[in-house]
């Protein structure tokens, strides 16, 4: 019998899928489909940020070598993406283990120190080296073939959207195994793990390696779906904004993936549109501060759990509407 909690996932993807099919505009195709692959990348940051508890902000280093293997290899070799594909998650893994094995032996702000600097590095050899990269040109890069037809771009949609699915499966398994416990633990108490002989440096490098290959994954798919790089879109700001989807959507969570990655996509779009964004935001607004009166009565949550998030939605909803006290519109 299938399970309840089961039921909303499989809407969810069913309605993903249906997207396509009411909604034309190939922009907000676009849009959904960067979420999705965004999404890809922070179940891999997750792992290293929620469940290792790890700060890295080299993530967008990684995701722009994963594209960037994509691009080399179709560009100066013909390959497909059926080819690219594996590449780039196997190149990006690499690379992040040859980041993970001197960084991870700091912590803290050492580690975001030593991986944004990796990121800097990244972005200047990728621009500095012509003869591979094309440089500040970039690469162009044409939608993937179906059976010798180009992708459309539904069909493309399609495909990312499979893939994020069989990530989130693989992630969902991978946490919950022995590997995924001892991540856990790792966090929770780095000393005794390593008391119980459980290798501290050996399991942060695997999560390392790991999240990288889901971000060399999601970089590839990126360079497909937007058909052009270039080193300037892989800067330190998007290793930040990585960093803040996972805060900011919740550690530990598929579901928290997702909201992060919708967040760090629509809100920039939100923002230049001021009536969409006040719209936005009271929908939120209301609809959590309902479900937070229902869970109450329910007695499910307490007033104490639910104020923060009631707080936050109620003021970002008033900072909307007084916007144009700060920023007068057409001054």
């Amino acid at each position: 019998m299938m399970k309840k909690s089961l039921i909303p996932l499989l809407i969810a993807i069913a309605a993903l899928f249906a997207l396509p099919l009411f909604i034309h505009n190939p922009y907000y195709i676009h849009l959904v489909e960067t979420i999705l692959i965004y999404t890809i990348l922070l179940f891999g940051l997750d792992i290293v940020v929620g469940y290792v508890g790890q700060v890295s902000l080299g993530h967008a280093a990684l995701f722009g070598i994963g594209s960037y293997t994509a691009g080399v290899l179709y560009f100066h070799f013909g390959w497909t993406i059926w080819g690219t594909l594996p590449a780039s998650i196997v190149v990006t893994a690499i690379f992040g283990g040859i980041l993970a094995l001197p960084a991870l032996k700091v912590i803290g702000p050492y580690l975001a120190m030593v991986t944004l600097a990796f990121g800097t590095i990244a972005q200047i050899l990728i621009n500095e080296m012509t003869w591979l990269t094309e440089g500040p040109l970039g690469i162009k890069i044409p939608k993937p073939n179906l059976m010798g037809v180009p992708m459309t771009n539904a069909e493309y949609f399609w495909m990312v959207g499979i893939i994020l699915i069989l990530s989130m499966i693989i992630v969902d398994r991978f946490v919950k195994s022995q590997i995924g416990r001892a991540f856990e633990a790792l966090r929770d108490s780095p000393i005794a793990c390593d008391c119980m002989g459980v290798s501290v440096y050996r399991f942060k490098v695997i999560a390392f390696v790991i999240s990288a290959g889901f971000a060399g994954l999601a970089g590839c798919l990126y360079a497909y779906s937007e058909q052009y790089i270039s080193p300037n879109t892989y800067n330190n700001e998007l290793a930040v904004l990585f960093l803040l989807g996972i805060i900011m959507g919740g550690r530990k969570s598929r579901l928290g993936a997702v909201i992060g990655a919708a967040i760090i996509v629509l809100l920039p779009k939100l923002l230049d549109d001021i009536f969409l964004f006040r719209i936005v935001a009271s929908i939120i607004a209301v609809v959590v501060v309902v479900g937070a009166a229902m869970a109450l009565s329910k007695k499910v949550t307490t007033l104490r759990r639910v104020s923060v998030p009631i707080a936050g939605v109620v003021g970002l909803a008033a900072f909307s509407f007084g916007l144009n006290s700060i920023f007068p519109i057409g001054a």
